[in-house]
């Protein structure tokens, strides 16, 4: 061990690789376990009646919705004659006034309807609560660690799982006015007050309390809502070994890059993983540097991590209260923006969320400028098309410019792969596929050299050449190249257990 650094002993990458590399256990299924669903044969779970739909109330949301009024006003006037000194205290006195109220209305209900039972009610009193406190109707899903989206198109409602098909849920509003106004409500409160959706302003983006990301939109036919849940806000190097998404050598790679200051950017499809890798690299920062991460909605939470190394300042874009003036959105700061006032906060490194816009052009001239040990994230469906995408962002740049560019300022491309088998009774596997080195090439065009790439047989990474940098990561950052170039270090520790292999057995 090192010298400890506020008060937290840092580990020798020897060490930390020496001990993975020689014990590799089986390891465990990523949270949420194995499937154990029979296979269906669409993608979407068949539609059934809305009160045979998992998770349906035994009750309307209209009615729930008015119970939930009756109670926000109780709070008020309970806040009001009895003002109590925690929040603690103020939710544990809303739930007596939940369960009142709604013990209240289930009499009146049954007097009419079909009584409800013990467990009808008290999910309906959770069901009010939630649309007080939380996210509503959508709460008991964003509490479900198995759920990875979820997406909301008018009266249709999908729930996406790491580990099962996706299945169809009842709606969360009778009509797209009420839809309006549980975005609108959801918005507010996550701190986003100005991000409101009306007919000036169709479009918003925020973030929920539990760090989901949540878009939505008028533009559609109906109220749209999508949210990405955030299912692993703790993401390490080591975790990701025991998930699947990284083998030994390679998780000893990326902290070797780490370490040495190189330049990464982390390329993959939607919801390959991407921001967890780029969360874990960040962990992996040494102590003694000053980290500023700039993204358009929290997902990396590094400035909350207190297993983190650095010191991390997080920033955050805004968006505009939707008030334009001589043709500029009044309030609005985007990444690019915030790109100067890292150069003034003193940081070691720049860590960009992902990469989307036109703070593309930004963050290349950044890390070309001397931020080494710089990372970033970009959408991209294939390795090959990576160079393109950066070219499509950097609008303004001549296409031979935005080469030149890429490559002086990236020095390596983590590619992250997704297999979806929740069809077929299986479960999500996410995994790095490829590891390219980036260095100037001939004609400006950036040359890309495999370092990790696909097996024969497996589509996972494994070593092909040792990088041009080899003794630089093996001077600074303790790296031995005998963990690429002998096989067994290079070999994930177990099979790509995939469903079609064993049917096809």
């Amino acid at each position: 061990m090192t010298e400890p650094l506020n008060g937290r002993p840092q580990p020798r990458l020897q060490d930390v690789l020496r001990q993975s590399l020689v014990s590799q256990p089986a390891p465990p299924e990523p949270p949420g376990g194995p499937a154990a669903v029979p296979p269906v044969t669409g993608g979407v779970s068949s539609p059934r009646g809305l009160g045979e739909l998992p998770g349906a109330l035994p009750v309307d949301w209209e009615l729930i919705a008015s119970v939930r009024d009756a109670v926000s006003d109780d709070i008020v006037a309970a806040d009001e004659s009895d003002p109590l000194p925690t929040e603690t205290a103020r939710r544990e006195r809303a739930r007596s006034l939940v369960a009142v109220r709604v013990s209240q209305w289930a009499v009146q209900y049954g007097r009419s309807s079909t009584p409800l039972s013990t467990g009808q009610v008290e999910a309906v009193a959770q069901a009010v609560y939630d649309a007080v406190f939380h996210a509503g109707p959508l709460q008991k899903y964003l509490d479900d660690p198995d759920v990875e989206n979820i997406v909301v198109d008018g009266s249709t409602v999908l729930v996406e799982y790491f580990n099962r098909p996706t299945e169809q849920v009842p709606p969360i509003a009778g009509t797209d006015e009420e839809l309006v106004d549980l975005f609108n409500r959801l918005a507010s409160s996550s701190g986003h007050r100005e991000r409101r959706l009306s007919p000036t302003t169709p479009m918003a983006n925020f973030r929920l309390p539990d760090g989901s990301r949540a878009s939505a939109t008028l533009l559609t036919t109906r109220p749209f809502l999508g949210i990405r849940r955030h299912r692993i806000r703790t993401s390490s190097l080591e975790q990701m070994q025991e998930w699947g998404t990284l083998s030994p050598s390679l998780a000893a790679f990326l902290h070797a890059l780490v370490l040495a200051r190189k330049n990464v950017l982390i390329a993959g499809d939607a919801g390959t993983g991407k921001t967890s890798l780029l969360r874990a690299l960040g962990r992996k920062i040494p102590a003694e540097e000053r980290v500023v991460t700039l993204e358009s909605d929290r997902e990396l939470f590094l400035d909350e991590d207190p297993a983190g190394g650095a010191h991390v300042l997080a920033m955050e874009s805004r968006e505009s209260n939707g008030e334009i003036i001589e043709g500029q959105q009044v309030g609005r700061i985007s990444v690019a923006d915030m790109f100067p006032q890292t150069l003034r906060m003193l940081a070691t490194r720049v860590i960009v969320g992902e990469v989307r816009d036109d703070e593309a052009i930004a963050m290349l001239q950044a890390m070309s400028a001397g931020g080494a040990g710089s990372m970033c994230t970009v959408h991209a469906a294939y390795p090959k098309l990576v160079l393109p995408r950066m070219v499509t962002l950097c609008r303004g740049m001549h296409r031979d410019d935005v080469h030149e560019l890429v490559g002086t300022a990236i020095n390596f491309i983590v590619f992250l792969r997704q297999i979806n088998q929740t069809r077929i009774g299986g479960r999500r596997h996410r995994f790095v596929s490829h590891v390219l080195e980036v260095s100037p090439g001939e004609a400006g065009r950036p040359a890309l050299q495999e370092i990790f790439a696909p097996g024969p047989t497996d589509p996972r990474g494994v070593p092909k050449l040792p990088p041009s940098c080899m003794e630089e990561l093996e001077n600074e950052a303790g790296f031995h190249r005998a963990w690429l170039t002998v096989p067994q270090h290079g070999a994930w520790p177990r099979p790509l257990d995939l469903v079609a292999r064993a049917v096809a057995a």
